[in-house]
């Protein structure tokens, strides 16, 4: 649970928005939460809520009620996040969060990649904060921005995921071509239609159908390439961990074909090896102290999703090559020190 003076913060943040700008993620409560969790001072998340606050546009009072049997009417709507705020609200006072979540998981996890991820990363993140009214905030987000992507078969394949991503960077219909769309999300939807989508989500292997695997796969892409697309599957797959207590048995389809949708999205780029600028070398308490001085809401998450995913798998020592635990240690140390390039400890 996260300190006072924090949960504070992350309250008085809920006078803002989940949106701003025409779409773009409000991280402030998420970023908080990773700030706290990796150490930082009472003065430096303050300071750093305050950066960030201007940026940030005011909830509007909500312009309609969202009654019990009334919600697909709203689900993907996002003018109606006031609304869905109040609604959740109401049934998480009721209710209570882990029925709450329950409740909505089955419909929420078919849209597990909407918004890049991050109406899952949020609720994550309200899981880990502890704190009750951002349950609501986080859960009106997701289904605010709710866009379920399609359902095609079962895997039934051999590949790992790792395999499976590979064979679409080279694939020529997908490598280098990003596909049309205003945003991740519109990006994704339409790799989504592409007449081969399908069958590679079906290539997979259902032994590897699981969140180690999976997850696997997004670090070492992204170690590949840095691109920002699968940043946000990497703090996915770390939120899709949070959540699956929660979740039904088959969400992990969902999380499988949104991460193929995500990686068509950006063009399909190198699934695997290492382009990463910036010192990999630091150890986890550096790398905590140097996220703690970026300003950029991405590099503090990035950083705070690898370390708990490398905790999520025992924790292993450093220095041990290309292990994909250790992996997680190497890109947020290359992250946080490529983000403050003029440190000297990088």
């Amino acid at each position: 649970m996260i300190r006072p003076a924090t949960r504070a913060l992350i309250e008085e943040a809920h006078r803002f928005s989940a949106f701003y700008r025409d779409g773009f993620a409000n991280h402030l409560p998420m970023a908080l939460v990773a700030l706290d969790a990796m150490g930082a001072d009472d003065a430096r998340i303050a300071a750093f809520a305050r950066a960030y606050e201007g940026q940030l546009e005011p909830i509007a009072a909500a312009d309609t009620r969202i009654h019990p049997g009334d919600e697909a009417t709203f689900l993907g709507r996002a003018a109606h996040y006031p609304a869905w705020v109040e609604y959740f609200d109401e049934r998480l006072t009721r209710e209570g969060s882990k029925a709450v979540l329950s409740a909505w998981s089955a419909k929420l996890s078919e849209a597990i990649g909407a918004a890049a991820f991050h109406g899952a990363i949020r609720t994550a993140y309200a899981v880990e904060s502890g704190v009750a009214r951002e349950f609501a905030h986080a859960l009106a987000y997701w289904a605010a921005a709710y866009r379920a992507m399609p359902t095609p078969a079962e895997p039934h394949g051999h590949e790992s995921p790792g395999q499976v991503l590979a064979a679409i960077s080279a694939d020529p219909e997908h490598a280098g071509k990003r596909p049309p769309g205003g945003g991740i999300s519109a990006r994704m939807g339409t790799a989504a239609k592409s007449a081969s989508f399908a069958a590679y989500v079906g290539r997979l292997d259902p032994a590897t159908l699981d969140v180690d695997a999976l997850a696997a796969a997004l670090i070492r892409a992204y170690a590949a390439t840095g691109d920002f697309t699968l940043l946000h599957g990497v703090t996915g797959c770390q939120a899709f961990r949070v959540l699956a207590p929660f979740l039904p048995p088959n969400a992990t389809r969902g999380l499988w074909t949104a991460i193929v949708a995500a990686y068509m999205s950006c063009g399909s780029p190198a699934a695997d090896g290492w382009s990463l600028q910036g010192s990999d070398a630091l150890p986890w308490p550096e790398i905590h102290r140097l996220a703690a001085e970026c300003d950029d809401e991405h590099d503090v998450k990035f950083a705070y999703s690898c370390w708990r995913e490398w905790q999520a798998r025992g924790a292993p020592p450093t220095g041990t090559g290309s292990n994909v635990d250790d992996l997680y240690r190497r890109a947020a140390s290359a992250r946080v020190c490529y983000a403050l390039a003029a440190h000297e400890a990088c």
